[in-house]
């Protein structure tokens, strides 16, 4: 038997379409949101504390802005990236069934390979509305890809593929 090409997916783990992958990412989207608003409600109960309540609407405004807008490409970062390293995918990645390998050998990410990806990805989008578009944009691109990979999987060398039952 010929062995296989190592740029093909091994056959028990076939590259995933989209619809797969912007499930797992609306997940993974609902539960970053969730821990900044978590974050927010934060804000809002030390802000209630303080005297002026001015100042306590600044502090949650600011809290706001910082974690819905600024921050929302690092949030996302850190969120991938811990998951990619520790479990090879993020949680919405799980529940759709599918995970992200190392697209020479197939098997757990590097440290340098999940921060690689999850930069590309995840920290554009600090740019509100630009950078979603732009994460967007590189998504679509697995489209047009023979092995199903989007920009920033092939910029780190990834490949998504369904996970083993």
């Amino acid at each position: 038997m010929p062995p296989t090409a190592p740029s093909a997916a091994p056959p028990s783990s076939p590259s995933v379409n989209l619809r797969g992958r912007f499930a797992a990412r609306a997940v993974d989207y609902v539960l970053v949101f969730l821990f900044a608003l978590g974050a927010v409600c934060c804000a809002a109960a030390v802000a209630s504390f303080v005297p002026e309540s001015n100042r306590a609407t600044d502090i949650i405004a600011g809290t706001v802005v910082a974690f819905l807008f600024l921050w929302w490409g690092l949030l996302l970062f850190l969120y991938d990236w811990v998951f990619l390293r520790c479990w090879g995918a993020t949680f919405g990645k799980m529940l759709v069934g599918i995970k992200v390998v190392d697209a020479r050998g197939h098997g757990p990410l590097s440290n340098r390979k999940a921060a690689g990806r999850t930069a590309f990805f995840g920290l554009p989008q600090t740019i509100p509305l630009l950078g979603n578009l732009a994460a967007l944009l590189e998504s679509l691109a697995a489209r047009t890809d023979p092995r199903g990979q989007a920009l920033h999987d092939q910029s780190a060398g990834t490949l998504v593929v369904r996970a083993r039952k």
